[in-house]
């Protein structure tokens, strides 16, 4: 593949010694297809991911997660280093005997994210985050999604959106990582595949009952994400009981109550609509039926456009600002 963009072809014996041969106590994340290991180069700390020896699988899927990474150029997702595919012939053990064997290693490397990732902020609760750093969060997973979806000619679907796939940096910055399942679609034509390990509860059941994928997969994925954020995981499995409207009230009193413990000022009724609105665009995200759901360019405008109006309240004097909160 040759150094594209300024991405690095590693080394094999390199990416051994700066992870002290895979060290376990290097070990900082595990997922079904690698490990991945902290370490440092050239001064600066970078994530290794050395995949798992799949039969048949391995090649194309690390082909098709180096392939997608190089595509990806956003502050919201992950950024990619380089890579090393190198094959060697070792003495391996093989049914207690040791074999002389022609083994591939394949490697990825990334930056490296000092926050970890958003799934140690889902509990049974409400994200514990203060608001602005949530609501940063699920802004900028919405604008790294909407990228995905529409680099150059063919979007790249993630496919395995979760909060283990969202890692944060040193300042909460959200980067969507991990797109070992991903798909380079040609057309924006809804098709079927044959079935990938996603991860349950974040798939959505077009592709559960019938293996279809879509734009609208990573759009319930991420309506999921954030109702798990907003209402915790105990107020998640309320949703689908509850009529939308209640849903939202409880959700919206819930956070304006925190909101209003740690406000000064009347700012949190702002928060308390972009509360809503968030909780609102979740809901609709994980409509049974795809073709309700929203693609992610019309989620980015919806918040953009929530936004404009908010700034308009904050210049517009009191009376007229009554009214915009009226309309929303």
């Amino acid at each position: 593949m040759g150094d594209y963009h300024g991405m690095e072809d590693f080394k094999l014996h390199l990416i051994e010694s700066i992870t002290d041969n895979f060290a376990d106590d290097r070990i900082v994340g595990s997922g079904g297809y690698g490990d991945v290991y902290k370490a440092e180069h050239k001064g600066k700390e970078i994530a290794v991911k050395k995949l798992h020896p799949f039969q048949g699988l391995d090649d194309k899927q690390f082909h098709n997660e180096v392939r997608n990474l190089i595509k990806i150029r956003h502050k919201n997702a992950v950024q990619l280093i380089g890579y090393c595919y190198e094959s060697r012939n070792k003495y391996i053990e093989h049914n207690k005997e040791l074999v002389f064997a022609r083994t591939t290693e394949r490697v990825i490397c990334f930056e490296y994210m000092e926050g970890g990732s958003l799934d140690k902020h889902i509990t049974d609760e409400p994200c514990g985050l203060g608001w602005s750093t949530c609501y940063d969060i699920i802004k900028g997973t919405c604008d790294g999604l909407n990228h995905l979806h529409s680099v150059q000619a063919k979007p790249i679907y993630h496919l395995d959106l979760k909060p283990g796939n969202i890692l944060l940096d040193k300042s909460m910055m959200p980067k969507i990582g991990d797109l070992g399942l991903s798909k380079l679609v040609a057309s924006t034509e809804t098709h079927k595949t044959e079935m990938l390990k996603g991860t349950n509860g974040y798939m959505p059941p077009e592709y559960i009952d019938g293996g279809h994928i879509s734009k609208k997969f990573d759009v319930f994925s991420l309506g999921v994400i954030i109702l798990r954020m907003m209402a915790g995981n105990k107020g998640f499995f309320r949703c689908s009981k509850t009529p939308p409207k209640q849903f939202i009230d409880l959700v919206s009193e819930n956070w304006k109550e925190r909101l209003q413990a740690v406000s000064r000022d009347s700012s949190y009724e702002m928060d308390t609509l972009r509360v809503r609105k968030c909780v609102e665009i979740a809901l609709k995200c994980v409509d049974t039926d795809r073709k309700k759901r929203p693609t992610i360019q019309d989620i980015v405008r919806e918040v953009e456009e929530l936004e404009a109006d908010i700034e308009k309240m904050m210049s517009a004097p009191s009376p007229e600002s009554k009214d915009l909160t009226v309309q929303l």
